[in-house]
């Protein structure tokens, strides 16, 4: 058997807060965790529903029948709501009403909606009531990256809750990864595994090419090259976000800050880019994260990256 809440790395100041809030009688009963993908915000929601559950510690005991069940998932009194495709529809909103009219036989309830900035507004409005004055006894953990994509009658329902990235020895402690990995992870397992699958690992280095690309050719808008790599909307998303990351490595090269180097293992094309004045390569970067904001926008990809290159071109 098993205490959840031991298994989070990290985090420890926001699980002493909120538990400490249980063994007063004191917890709040919906809670918004915000923070990056795979940094243990979904664990923490599931240890903290463990030890509300749980009938002989606030803390959770990790060795009683409800401890047990809550770490398989299959406790009576917990419900996990994620996104059915894209989106949280309003069917699984209806599954949350349902489950809370159920007469509770285990005491406290628990409803995780993970991703939530993905309710469409005809399950996150059916929900609103709930939320703002849940049952007693039920408590709600909602999980998104940031609190921009809910909608501010969910937010003013919420304790908000942030969370930071892991660091590089919180990673390292579960995953063998090199240095660049663990640095270019930013905190993040979900991150950290994508950078060590091959697809990923060759997606970072087209970004290299595409980037040198960008740089030195003067026939740039006549390459068939960079097309071809930014016909996918997502795929072009990825290797602008590469791009960015070795403009800031870049700057950090040009300030002597190179302990705050991410992509350590990409010397050569931080160096080319170190060697550009200050303002053109700030100018670059911000233009490049517009550029990764439009094709999130649903701009055509292909001319975004024309405009991109007429307007700063070396």
């Amino acid at each position: 058997m098993a205490r959840l809440l031991d298994f989070v790395l990290g985090h420890q100041d926001i699980i002493a807060k909120l538990v400490a809030s249980f063994e007063q009688g004191k917890p709040g009963q919906t809670y918004l965790f915000v923070g990056p993908a795979g940094i243990g915000k979904k664990l923490t929601a599931k240890g903290l529903a463990q030890a509300l559950a749980c009938p002989q510690s606030p803390r959770g005991c990790g060795k009683c029948p409800s401890c047990f069940r809550m770490a398989q998932g299959t406790h009576e009194g917990l419900k996990i709501i994620e996104p059915s495709g894209a989106q949280i529809k309003m069917e699984q909103a209806r599954e949350v009403i349902e489950f809370l009219s159920l007469k509770s036989l285990s005491g406290n309830r628990v409803i995780i909606i993970d991703q939530a900035q993905n309710l469409n507004p005809q399950a996150a409005n059916s929900l609103l009531k709930t939320l703002e004055e849940p049952p007693e006894g039920t408590f709600f953990f909602l999980i998104a990256p940031s609190v921009a994509g809910l909608m501010q009658t969910i937010r003013s329902r919420s304790r908000i809750v942030q969370f930071k990235p892991l660091t590089s020895e919180d990673l390292q402690k579960k995953v063998k990864a090199p240095a660049w990995a663990l640095r270019a992870a930013r905190g993040s397992f979900e991150k950290l595994a994508q950078l060590q699958e091959g697809p990923e690992l060759e997606l970072r280095q087209k970004s290299v090419e595409m980037l040198n690309l960008f740089l030195t050719d003067t026939d740039f808008l006549l390459n068939e090259t960079w097309r071809t790599e930014f016909k996918d909307r997502a795929q072009g998303q990825r290797l602008i976000s590469y791009w960015v990351s070795f403009m800031k490595d870049a700057i950090y090269l040009q300030e002597g800050a190179k302990t705050q180097i991410t992509n350590l293992d990409q010397a050569p094309i931080i160096k080319t880019l170190a060697e550009y004045n200050r303002e053109f390569l700030l100018a670059l970067m911000q233009k490049s994260l517009q550029v990764e904001q439009s094709f999130g926008a649903n701009r055509d990809p292909q001319l975004v990256m024309e405009e991109f290159f007429i307007t700063h071109r070396p």
